[in-house]
């Protein structure tokens, strides 16, 4: 009696069939994302900092196929705590990425960043959202024209770039030290995004050895042959 009188109670007042919608936990992915300040912005989950392969490319154009790509304002952050050492990973409108001077510091980021990933149905890589650019938790609004001190431009810097070109991607620990360039993301015309990494010093100084050594040769050519 008691189990039917909470069934009906329940359908009374709407809430048998009630389901509670849930936000995806933050998994310290890198994501993407795309505004132009009007209409819905686009944010891709690209997978972990970790995984990046130089000159992996994604196919975004059935996710950015209403944007004017010369219009668009993009970006990629993440964040991730590994055994205790706390990194950040942003691309930036700057010369070079702001630093990161305290776990404190890192926290504010992480926490803007946990606030746009929530949108996500989902957590993993290549999961997509769709969201209107005015909401509190849009890329917009979180990186790009803020309401709060706690969104993300505010609480860090602004990861954006404007249009079909290229954005530097640093890495940072929580500690104060220099931001290392990791790579760049590059979007084309055809809404691929591809990343390139940064050859190593080790690799500048083999190439530069290497052209070194052309130039003496063609030199030494250059000598018989007059």
């Amino acid at each position: 009696m008691k189990k039917l009188y909470k069934t009906a109670l329940l359908a009374a007042l709407g809430l048998g069939s009630m389901v509670t919608a849930q936000a995806a936990a933050y998994n310290g992915d890198l994501i993407v994302g795309f505004t132009t300040s009007s209409g819905s912005d686009v944010i891709y989950d690209l997978g972990a900092e970790s995984s990046l392969v130089n000159g992996e490319t994604w196919d975004l154009s059935s996710l950015l196929s209403g944007y004017n790509l010369n219009n668009v304002n993009w970006g990629v952050i993440g964040d991730q705590s590994i055994s205790g050492t706390r990194y950040a990973w942003t691309t930036t409108d700057d010369i070079t990425a702001n630093t990161v001077p305290n776990t404190a510091a890192w926290g504010n980021l992480n926490q803007a960043t946990a606030s746009i990933y929530q949108n996500f149905g989902t957590a993993g890589a290549g999961q997509s959202l769709s969201i209107d650019s005015t909401d509190a938790n849009s890329w917009n609004t979180q990186t790009l024209k803020p309401s709060l001190n706690t969104d993300y431009v505010n609480a860090y810097e602004n990861p954006n770039v404007q249009g079909v070109t290229s954005d530097s991607l640093y890495s940072m620990i929580a500690n104060g030290s220099a931001p290392t360039l990791l790579g760049n993301f590059t979007l084309d015309g055809g809404s691929n995004l591809t990343f390139n990494e940064v050859p190593e010093p080790a690799t500048y100084g083999m190439l530069a050895e290497a052209g070194f050594l052309i130039f003496s040769l063609r030199n030494q050519l250059r000598r018989k042959q007059a």
